[in-house]
């Protein structure tokens, strides 16, 4: 199920196997999160990116993929961000790249991102 190109990514958070799904809905969920419009996603990975970015990030790739297919929603944002402690900068780094790699970034909602640099860090694009 893991294809990046696809937008899905999987990892273990909150005691089992989760995939997440950065496509349209995920977009929809995150700006909603955020509170801000299309045209503002760019500030979001622009700037350093603080700590409601990146729970954000998870709900929204988590809460996305479990709605498509019809999975019971076991938790919150509060939740999700509970359970981002378990996470390493490593596993940071793999979901902005996979979100970097999804299809949907070929398009003028990239989110500022860019493709990963040789060292595998995303880089916001330049204005």
């Amino acid at each position: 199920m893991v294809n990046k190109q696809r937008g899905f990514f999987a990892i273990k958070l909150g005691g089992k196997q989760r995939t997440m799904h950065f496509s349209m809905n995920f977009w929809a969920a995150f700006t909603d999160e955020l509170g801000i419009s299309i045209g503002q996603i760019d500030k979001v990975f622009s700037a350093e990116m603080n700590f409601n970015t990146l729970r954000a990030l998870v709900y929204a790739g988590i809460l996305a993929y479990d709605q498509e297919e019809g999975n019971s929603i076991d938790y919150n944002v509060y939740k999700v961000g509970a359970w981002c402690d378990e996470l390493t900068t490593e596993d940071f780094t793999n979901i902005t790249n996979a979100l970097a790699q999804s299809r949907i970034l070929g398009n003028d909602l990239n989110g500022g991102l860019r493709g990963a640099d040789q060292k595998g860090a995303v880089k916001p694009k330049k204005a």
